[in-house]
């Protein structure tokens, strides 16, 4: 872990908590707000020094970051219209309806604003799809991406920067038996959705329970990928926060252990606990030492999260790694080598993207022939950035092993 990440964890941990961290902290301004940007987490770390410098920082430096602060509490103000906007149109439509993730989580956090967002995500159900999908367009939007059978959101634009994601499914959710029990508690979602009022806004958001196995399949499914930010980490130490002990173990170990997400639940709190100055959870630290998750094993969790930054924004390149990690259906993690992932992974894109392929698996090895072809043009025609294949796999097989010690859907 970089010094200027320690420095991060410290400062956020305080505009979480208020764990009083004092201003003495001798720091490179510039390196720690660099990084809070790749994790998404700027505002949350801006917001201490709104009113007066650190120490030691420039007035050139410091008024840029200033001006890109109150761009981004812009940016989160006009994020929460958009939410009301939401809101309205589908009550307006008599479309049911939730919100999930960006102001769901918001609402956790003492100061809403200071929570980084982007688009709006909501979710409706599949028989309202093309009612909602009319009164969306009403509002001045197209559809960006998604409209195709098998994605789970449809990306609506309008100018000039207004993103709303409607979803049918939440991501993360596995093919197979932990997904059909997954599925059967996310049934009542929308149904369990409650109002609330937030930053002078009104829109809906799901329980306690559905929000926290939303946070979860989100977060693993991107983790499993490309990578999560701290941004996340943060979404999770507020909400479980916001739980004592007993309350959040009844609504939880049962289904998380049915679904095999127990372990991963734990190994989150305790690395918010950790690094992000979370108070202790006895449901956590008893779980510690029966799952044997060791102090070394936290630190190399954290690790991981920091160097991706939100969604691998660090390096790009972890998108390379992902067949080598994870079954993109099941977000499972096999105990197996990262090359038998690989040639896994890639087999089951073929199936997907040729489907004369899929009804004569015989010419499975035409179709890795012609996507190792399609991925030769991306790295020379430049649309592909390469790195060097013997460190990818090496990170990958690291990252495999860290993730395969969460006992994912198992």
């Amino acid at each position: 872990m970089q010094n200027n990440q320690i420095y991060l964890l410290y400062l956020i941990s305080d505009a979480l908590f208020e764990n009083n961290i004092h201003d003495d902290l001798s720091f490179d301004f510039d390196s720690v707000a660099k990084e809070s940007l790749y994790q998404s987490v700027f505002p949350l770390f801006f917001n201490r020094y709104m009113k007066a410098p650190p120490k030691n920082t420039d007035a050139k430096t410091y008024s840029k970051y200033k001006n890109l602060f109150f761009t981004h509490l812009t940016s989160n103000t006009g994020n929460f219209a958009e939410h009301l906007e939401v809101h309205t149109l589908m009550k307006k439509h008599g479309i049911p309806y939730t919100s999930i993730k960006g102001v769901a989580s918001a609402r956790y956090y003492r100061n809403p604003s200071l929570r980084s967002m982007g688009d709006v995500d909501f979710l409706i159900r599949q028989e309202d799809l093309k009612k909602a999908d009319r009164a969306v367009k009403s509002a001045g939007f197209t559809i960006d991406h998604g409209d195709d059978e098998g994605s789970k959101h449809i990306a609506y634009t309008r100018p000039p920067y207004s993103i709303w994601e409607m979803h049918r499914s939440v991501n993360g959710i596995p093919t197979n038996e932990k997904g059909i029990l997954i599925n059967k508690e996310m049934e009542s979602i929308i149904d369990d959705a409650k109002e609330i009022s937030i930053e002078d806004i009104t829109c809906m958001v799901p329980s306690d329970f559905h929000h926290g196995l939303v946070m979860l399949l989100h977060t693993l499914s991107h983790m499993t990928s490309e990578g999560i930010g701290l941004r996340h980490l943060c979404d999770w130490a507020v909400f479980v926060s916001s739980l004592d002990d007993e309350k959040f173990t009844d609504l939880f170990e049962e289904k998380l252990k049915s679904f095999g997400l127990w372990k991963y639940c734990c190994v989150l709190t305790l690395t918010c606990t950790e690094y992000l100055g979370m108070k202790e959870c006895s449901w956590a630290e008893k779980e510690r030492t029966r799952m044997n998750i060791s102090q070394k094993y936290l630190e190399t969790f954290i690790d991981d999260i920091l160097n991706s930054g939100n969604f691998g924004f660090k390096d790009l390149n972890r998108y390379r790694e992902i067949k080598y990690i994870s079954d993109s259906k099941n977000y499972d993690i096999q105990d197996d080598g990262i090359l038998k992932q690989g040639i896994r992974s890639i087999s089951s894109k073929v199936y997907s993207n040729h489907e004369f392929i899929n009804k004569h698996r015989i010419l499975l090895p035409a179709g890795w022939a012609v996507e190792s072809a399609k991925y030769a043009y991306l790295l020379l025609s430049g649309k592909r950035k390469n790195k060097d294949t013997s460190s990818m796999l090496k990170e990958a097989k690291t990252r495999k092993k860290i993730y395969s010690k969460l006992d994912l859907y198992k």
